[in-house]
């Protein structure tokens, strides 16, 4: 019966030929692991931007966003398909995590490249400022019975714990001998009162309008976290817990979270 059935007629010239469901190596299969080998690898890529606290996270976040929403001719057009879906987004995300990988390094290089053998820099790091600031109110000076002897000053300096190169002081160290009361330099609330491996025994204290000030290196604490202190209090002695090279107050001041060069300060209050 089937002798005078009419033969399959061969595909024309840029037809398509469709393939049975399920067979392999389709367009649509390989665009779809395309995808999900893409979307791994930026999973890995915002991991471990957060991990390394990358200051570039938010950024990456914006450019994945934008990328998601290609331009509406992709989709409108003759040539609208996947593949070019895919290919754009893969494009556009390695060529703004390799600028802003670039951006990262360059910065880090040129904070590197400002120190020098003095202690000298042009820039400081992320979280200081390198001007004074002065708080809207009194401040009492951090030591009892001395005067403002200062033994290292805020800013770049020669490491001092023997390490190469130089380190950003964000304080002053005050001399004093061990055991000299340490007072609060103005009404407020312990933040924090206990160790660190850097600051030894320490304690930091809010004051009015997001006003801070810390106190490290203290042989002994006499307050805890949470208590509130009037200006002058005794918060512990002078000691040298943590990274010392001998006894004395290190002394930081904090607006809003950010460190500034204390000297005024505490002449003013000396």
């Amino acid at each position: 019966m089937w002798e005078n059935a009419a033969p399959v007629p061969p595909p024309q010239a840029g037809a398509k030929v469709r393939r049975p469901k399920g067979s392999a190596g389709t367009e649509e299969d390989l665009v779809l692991w395309g995808q999900i080998v893409l979307c791994l690898l930026t999973i890995a890529v915002v991991l471990l931007a957060r991990l390394m606290n990358w200051p570039f996270l938010p950024m990456l976040r914006v450019t994945w966003e934008k990328v998601m929403q290609p331009e509406q001719e992709i989709f409108l057009t003759e040539n609208r398909n996947l593949a070019k879906f895919t290919e754009q987004t893969a494009e556009a995300v390695a060529e703004k995590v390799g600028a802003l990988l670039n951006r990262a390094g360059n910065t880090a290089t040129a904070e590197t490249a400002a120190r020098t053998a003095h202690g000298k820099a042009e820039a400081v790091p992320s979280g200081a400022r390198d001007e004074a600031y002065l708080p809207g109110f009194s401040l009492t000076f951090p030591l009892a019975g001395h005067s403002c002897t200062e033994t290292s000053g805020y800013g770049w300096r020669t490491d001092p714990m023997g390490g190469s190169g130089s380190d950003f002081h964000l304080g002053n160290d005050l001399a004093a001998a061990q055991g000299t009361a340490v007072l609060a330099a103005a009404d407020g609330v312990v933040r924090f009162a206990g160790k660190h491996s850097s600051y030894g025994n320490y304690v930091r204290i809010l004051h009015a309008n997001g006003d801070e000030t810390l106190y490290a290196h203290l042989q002994y604490l006499f307050v805890h976290t949470g208590q509130t202190i009037s200006a002058g209090a005794c918060l512990g002695t002078v000691g040298e817990t943590g990274n010392a090279t001998g006894p004395h107050l290190h002394f930081e001041l904090l607006h809003k979270g950010i460190r500034y060069d204390p000297s005024e300060a505490l002449q003013t209050a000396a």
